[in-house]
């Protein structure tokens, strides 16, 4: 066998040991048996969330796995209310902590188990929540009614006297199947005796995990569109980074993602098969922030 071939043979056996390396060290642990939590200590009937109004019809989503609850949220001092969206291919859970979206049940979809897929999960952030700051997440009471129309309507009062109203409703289906688009009406109404200034906030896009236990991470992403190129950041990212084969640290790890970026079409969280993105229609996003959390 000539020189050539033996470095062409050699370069593949570099490639196939680099390749095993690098799913060794990325591919996510293995899960461990899940362990009952103990009840909080102090949370009494009188100060804990009341349940959930009766489930649908439906089959009970399941998560992959059971995420720890986000530490920057506390439990809401109120009852919590929720309502149903639902058309033939999706099933929206509405809550009046923050008036948004609870999880979204793919009615079509399935998990390995045969159970549907969820998006979202009851403990993270809900979609579609207005908060004025990321890391100091506030989920206030709105009042919440089911419309004539089928839609649903959120209303809050701040201490400003703004009113903020929020309707979640299905737009005219235009295929017989894959329906998959609601959409989130928000006015804002300033019932103050002052003028009201807002510098800017934050629609809050919710949370994704992987669909399988043992899925790459970079399948786990925050993802977007701006100035006609797409981006995003994979799970990866807020870990430490080092230079490859030396393995000096290039960065350190990092808790938290902020980037102004500038006419922001779309963002979301997807995995390896599916994704929540929110579109604004008639305005441009302009900053992004993301945070990872323990499965």
């Amino acid at each position: 066998m000539d020189r050539q071939a033996w470095i062409a043979i050699t370069v593949c056996v570099i490639g196939l040991i680099s390749w095993y390396a690098y799913t060794a060290s990325h591919l996510p642990p293995r899960q461990p048996a899940p362990v009952a939590a103990s009840p909080t200590p102090g949370t009494t009937e009188s100060n804990a969330p009341a349940a959930a109004t009766s489930p649908s019809t439906s089959a009970p989503p399941v998560s992959v796995s059971s995420p720890s609850p986000t530490p920057a949220e506390s439990a809401p001092a109120f009852a919590e209310k929720t309502e149903t969206l639902a058309n033939g291919d999706v099933e929206l859970h509405l809550t009046n902590r923050g008036g948004a979206i609870v999880d979204a049940v793919l009615l079509n979809h399935t998990v390995d188990n045969g159970n549907r897929v969820e998006l979202n999960a009851l403990e993270r952030t809900p979609i579609g929540a207005i908060i004025e700051e990321p890391d100091a997440v506030s989920l206030p009471e709105f009042s919440v009614e089911k419309q004539p129309d089928g839609s649903v309507q959120f209303e809050r009062k701040n201490p400003e006297g703004v009113t903020v109203r929020k309707r979640f409703f299905f737009p005219p289906a235009t295929e017989k199947k894959d329906n998959f688009v609601a959409e989130m009406d928000v006015d804002f109404r300033n019932d103050g005796a002052q003028p009201y200034n807002n510098t800017g906030y934050f629609v809050t896009l919710g949370s994704t995990r992987p669909i399988h236990p043992r899925d790459m991470p970079s399948y786990t992403r925050l993802a977007w569109y701006a100035n006609g190129k797409a981006g995003g950041i994979d799970v990866n990212w807020f870990g430490a980074q080092n230079y490859p084969l030396v393995g000096v640290q290039k960065r350190a790890a990092q808790p938290v993602y902020r980037e102004k970026i500038s006419n922001l079409e779309w963002a979301g969280m997807t995995n390896q098969f599916f994704t929540d993105l929110l579109t604004p229609l008639n305005a441009k996003a302009v900053e992004l922030w993301a945070k990872p959390f323990d499965i």
